[in-house]
């Protein structure tokens, strides 16, 4: 199988949106009260061209036979300016998602190494994401890759 990846184009756009639509269902499914089915595309055309545009995001996707099967998403963020805080900046990992008929290609490795060097480009030593308790899977593959637990987010329904 021959996969490029690359940066994405506005072209991606109905493809991204498929690929959202399985990963927003996975959320939605998982924890319902938080998440809900979307009428229309998960995300505006506007939010992928913005991300597309602006040179502290970017938005790489992978490609088989010309079809966009896979995507990972960042930013740059900046802490807040505050006595006991340093000033950092890191790269904050909004998410990978690949295809369910296109995973264990190693095709989310190799997003996360166009991560890697996109973030050394810009000078940047760190890249933190969040991942929900329900994803073991991806829970899994960003522990093998390195990934550190930081903080842990809880909750109290009532």
């Amino acid at each position: 199988m021959d996969i490029k990846i690359r940066e994405a184009e506005i072209i991606d756009y109905e493809d991204l949106c498929e690929i959202y639509v399985e990963l927003d269902e996975q959320h939605r499914l998982n924890h319902p009260e938080l998440f809900k089915k979307s009428e229309d595309y998960g995300r505006a055309k506007e939010y992928i061209s913005e991300i597309i545009n602006d040179s502290n995001k970017a938005l790489f996707v992978a490609v088989v036979d010309s079809t966009v099967v896979a995507f990972a998403e960042c930013c740059i963020q900046k802490s807040t300016d505050f006595p006991v805080i340093k000033k950092r900046e890191w790269v904050q990992l909004d998410g990978i998602a690949v295809k369910k008929e296109y995973q264990n290609y190693q095709i989310g490795s190799m997003l996360l190494r166009k991560i890697i060097g996109w973030s050394k480009s810009k000078k940047i030593v760190r890249i933190e994401l969040k991942v929900y308790s329900f994803n073991i899977s991806a829970d899994k593959f960003y522990s093998r890759k390195g990934f550190k637990d930081l903080s842990k987010v809880m909750y109290l329904d009532l």
